[in-house]
């Protein structure tokens, strides 16, 4: 099974290489609309999107179905795509069979009914975590095409929760909402030097196939580059970076990694402290329309999707909306990806260890174990305030709201 692995992590490196170092955000759950787009547009938008996708577009359709089942087929993963339209746009039955399975729903034009029902099926999809659709509907609004990605893991091994004061950094002096644990697993910890510097990547295995990898880089580097280099290196991607094992490095017994240090222990062993944390995103993907092979499909000289349908057509929004929550038993994360388009207007211890802490702003990304897949993939500016255990209760998820798919003519 082809989860086109590389290809949707060299995107996700290249949008983390335009960011500001925070925030989360999900090539997976944009990858597919690209690769839709890449097949339905006219020269030379088609060749632009392909670029930004990897692959031939007369191959992206396929491509596209095949990512969407697989991700959904991947335990703790839930993957969807929604098509809606305005009978105006009259979309071709014979563009949108080609389209993997999904919803298909009509659009009004008018917002006060649209609104709510893109924002239901965002809710519903994510479990609650996404509430509003990240495109804003209207009369102009002809077409929008979406993805939602929603996905949960438990840690095999859990935390503890106890308070953290880190005593230098962005931090410093702060009582935060600490997590701790130490287990055998030396390994769970890589570093390598990458073309951001040397990174420290520590692995949190979670209880169906999803891993986190929190990754720290130096003091000062941009979140964007650092995070965007330890993609390529889970990926296998990184080129000239070689990752070093924690075994190694412990065997070395020399070298300075970020956050790493050497510690006594009463076995070999890797004890891991880090932070809770709740980051919400909300990404205009046009700021970036270029890398992402926007640029001229978006434009108002012409219509750019003649497959679509007979009415000149070009992108207007392309927008995300996404969520992490990491906690001491485990991760869960959502992100809903929607393109619209408009019509042209035109004690004593003798064993050595190690120990890696996270306590100033760090990176993190959720990956499938077994094909390197990049889920998600963020930069941790603030996190939780510490409160005692005792005093923390689960959020109630909202109740999903149900309503009618009404099917394209």
């Amino acid at each position: 099974m082809s989860l086109y692995a590389s290809e949707i992590n060299q995107l996700t490196a290249a949008w983390l290489r335009r960011t500001r170092g925070s925030g989360v955000l999900s090539g997976a759950g944009l990858w597919p609309l690209l690769a839709i787009l890449a097949a339905s547009a006219d020269e030379p938008g088609r060749g632009e999107l392909a670029d930004a996708v990897g692959l031939p577009a007369d191959e992206t359709v396929d491509a596209a179905r095949d990512v969407l089942k697989a991700l959904a087929d991947l335990d703790g993963v839930d993957a969807a795509l929604g098509l809606w339209a305005q009978a105006a746009a009259r979309v071709r039955p014979e563009w949108r069979d080609t389209l993997p399975a999904g919803t298909f729903g009509e659009l009004t034009g008018d917002s006060a009914v649209d609104q709510p029902m893109l924002d239901a099926w965002a809710n519903e999809r994510t479990g609650g975590l996404i509430e509003r659709f990240p495109v804003r509907t209207g009369p102009e609004l002809m077409l929008t095409l979406a993805t939602a990605i929603a996905l949960r893991t438990t840690w095999e091994r859990r935390f503890s929760d106890e308070p953290l004061v880190p005593g230098s950094g962005p931090w410093s002096g702060r009582q935060l909402a600490g997590i701790r644990r130490t287990s055998p697993e030396l390994d769970d910890l890589r570093v390598a030097i990458t073309t951001a510097g040397p990174v420290s990547l520590t692995r949190v295995a979670g209880d169906n196939g999803l891993d986190v990898h929190l990754v720290l880089g130096e003091d000062g580097r941009p979140g964007g580059e650092v995070v965007a280099a330890a993609v390529l290196l889970v990926s296998g991607d990184g080129g000239r970076a070689e990752a070093r094992t924690g075994s190694e490095v412990l065997s070395d017994g020399s070298g300075s990694w970020p956050g790493v240090a050497f510690v006594s222990a009463q076995r070999p062993s890797l004890a891991l402290t880090s932070v809770r944390y709740t980051v919400r995103s909300d990404h205009d993907l046009m700021e970036n329309a270029d890398i992402f092979g926007l640029r001229t499909v978006s434009g108002t000289d012409r219509g750019h999707f003649s497959a679509i349908g007979p009415v000149p057509l070009r992108v207007d929004q392309a927008r995300q909306a996404a969520i992490a929550l990491f906690s001491s038993t485990g991760f869960e994360a959502a992100a809903v990806t929607a393109i619209g388009l408009r019509t042209v207007s035109m004690p004593v211890y003798n064993a050595r260890g190690l120990a890696v802490t996270y306590d100033r702003p760090f990176g993190f990304l959720t990956v499938h174990r077994d094909s390197g897949l990049v889920l998600f993939a963020g930069w941790v500016e603030e996190p939780d305030a510490w409160s005692p255990p005792e005093s923390r209760r689960p959020a109630a998820r909202p109740t999903p709201v149900s309503y009618t798919h009404l099917t394209l003519p």
